[in-house]
């Protein structure tokens, strides 16, 4: 990938040659970038596509309280402002409230006041929290709140979203919508989200932005236009080390930074005894989200268990066919192989999945992903959830139903088109939707079986799929649509039973249906002794 260090320099001259620190004993002294400072000009400003124009569209930091998270913001404001050639600047400091937008805002009048070069050409006007270009009035940089109302003509170059976890409502955002998305036509555009970390079930949008970063750095996900970074401890490591703290903090001396550690080992102490002020520790100071579900899988465990076969998309339906088919150098690899479908059905809120399990000798399972949703609303699924449904979609790896629900007629036809191609032993029902479907087609000779979501049910096959990843033992080929699925895949835990979690559809970006068909197709799949001995060599004489 292409990368211009001179823009990189560029910005970073401009901090430390113009800016001064603005609070406490910092105050006057010269802006003295830090090394996740410095790293981050680099992965938002540095890339850029072969006509050399910036690839990076929107960028999302992660960080622990006290990281100079604020003021970092307030420069890169600045910067772009100034740095910007073109008339008409639009660069907007937004946060949840006016108060909060206001403190990076403040920042950057006293950047502007102790340096004359900048005072020069700003004038600051504090009653509409506003600096503009002396000689382009149409150029300037705004405060404003998230739960607002954003007027016409909305046009920005640069959009900083400060604290998006305090981001909730429905307003927050529709506006972080029309923050990101309304610089479209310009030639740059970009947007900078930072945050500390936030309550899973409450900060839809970091949270968002949080699981998208994750995803990228998993390798479940790519998109050059977008840059994230998290800084934070790991939730299996132990929140009472040191170690931990200098893993999490970049603020820290030990990273670079200008924090004492001390400050860390008092507020460490002084949460000992107090649940409420270590969960105030653990989430300010060490970056860990609150209620964040643990995740079942490990992504390095499940790219480890992809097979020594490639997932591919499916062909264009033919003229006599009823359902898309797959390449044949990969179907060759599971005609007339026995096999077990697992499948869960949504109409139109969710995903439709089907997956096909079949064992192998060694123990192993592979399993065939097929993925469905509803054409009516995929622009704004793809936006909610950040991933690339468009595009799985062009290239076969999901199959869009037109309207706004869900086809049953594509899920019979991919049954059909499984019976006639492999030996198909039964169909697994998440019983949820599917009865109408179900019932019909058992009475045509299909072998039905209703998988009940309760632990009872799904404890064993659930820990024989997560087994078997652990072991590279299942093979996926790699499919998208199911990595990432993987990637979302939590658990409920009751009296040491286990079962997928399944995520609230309308608050979370997450889903697990291929996986929970797979846990459903696994149920059956399982219990299976194999074929008889005799289908392979025969009756013998004695």
């Amino acid at each position: 990938m292409p990368f211009d260090q001179a823009r990189v320099d560029v910005i970073c001259n401009f901090f430390e040659e113009l800016l001064f620190l603005t609070e406490d004993e910092f105050y006057g002294k010269p802006f003295k970038l830090l090394p996740w400072h410095e790293h981050a000009i680099r992965g938002i400003f540095g890339p850029v596509d072969d006509q050399g124009e910036p690839l990076v569209k929107l960028a999302y930091l992660e960080l622990p309280k006290k990281s100079s998270k604020t003021i970092f913001c307030a420069g890169l404001a600045l910067a772009v402002f100034c740095l910007d050639p073109f008339p008409g600047c639009q660069v907007y400091g937004a946060a949840a409230v006016t108060k909060q937008a206001r403190v990076a805002y403040r920042m950057a009048c006293k950047m502007i006041e102790q340096q004359p070069q900048l005072s020069a050409r700003l004038r600051i006007l504090r009653g509409t929290d506003t600096i503009m270009r002396r000689n382009d009035p149409e150029s300037f940089y705004r405060a404003i709140a998230g739960d607002g109302d954003f007027s016409d003509g909305f046009n920005p170059r640069f959009a900083l979203a400060d604290e998006i976890h305090r981001w909730k409502t429905r307003k927050h955002i529709e506006n972080w919508d029309v923050l990101s998305n309304s610089g479209i036509a310009r030639k740059q555009t970009l947007t900078v989200a930072i945050t500390t970390a936030g309550v899973k079930n409450e900060s839809p949008l970091a949270w968002r932005l949080h699981e998208k970063t994750t995803k990228i750095a998993e390798g479940v996900l790519t998109d050059p236009s977008f840059y994230g970074k998290i800084y934070a401890a790991d939730p299996k490591d132990d929140w009472k080390a040191e170690s931990t703290w200098i893993k999490a903090a970049p603020a820290l001396k030990q990273n670079g930074g200008y924090l004492d550690i001390s400050k860390y080992r008092q507020m460490y102490e002084s949460a000992l005894g107090d649940p409420e002020a270590q969960r105030v520790f653990r989430r300010y100071f060490l970056g860990l989200w609150d209620e964040k579900t643990n995740r079942s899988i490990d992504m390095q465990r499940w790219h480890a268990s992809k097979g020594d076969w490639e997932a591919q998309g499916l062909l264009e339906l033919a003229p006599d066919q009823k359902a898309r088919t797959l390449p044949h150098d990969l179907l060759k690899r599971f005609i007339d192989r026995r096999c077990w479908a697992g499948v869960d059905l949504s109409k139109s809120t969710d995903f439709s999945a089907i997956a096909l399990l079949f064992p192998k000798d060694d123990g192993a399972f592979d399993m065939l992903s097929f993925a469905y949703l509803p054409e009516e609303g995929l622009e704004n699924r793809a936006r909610r959830d950040g991933m690339p449904y468009r595009d799985w979609a062009e290239a076969g790896f999901m199959e869009v139903c037109p309207g706004p629900d869900i086809d049953y007629r594509f899920i019979r036809a991919r049954l059909e088109w499984a019976r006639e191609l492999f030996d198909l032993q039964e169909i697994c029902w998440d019983p949820a939707n599917s009865r109408e479907i179900s019932m019909s087609m058992a009475d045509e000779g299909f072998t039905c079986v209703e998988v009940k979501q309760n632990v009872g049910m799904l404890n064993e096959p659930m820990k024989k799929v997560l087994k078997l990843i652990l072991l590279g033992k299942f093979h996926h080929g790699g499919h998208p649509v199911a990595t990432w699925h993987a990637s979302c895949l939590s658990t409920a835990n009751k009296n040491d039973l286990i079962q997928p979690a399944k995520p609230d559809r309308e608050r979370e970006t997450a889903r697990i249906d291929l996986m929970s068909s797979a846990v459903d197709a696994m149920f059956r799949a399982m219990t299976d002794p194999g074929p008889s001995v005799y289908s392979k060599r025969g009756l013998t004489k004695v």
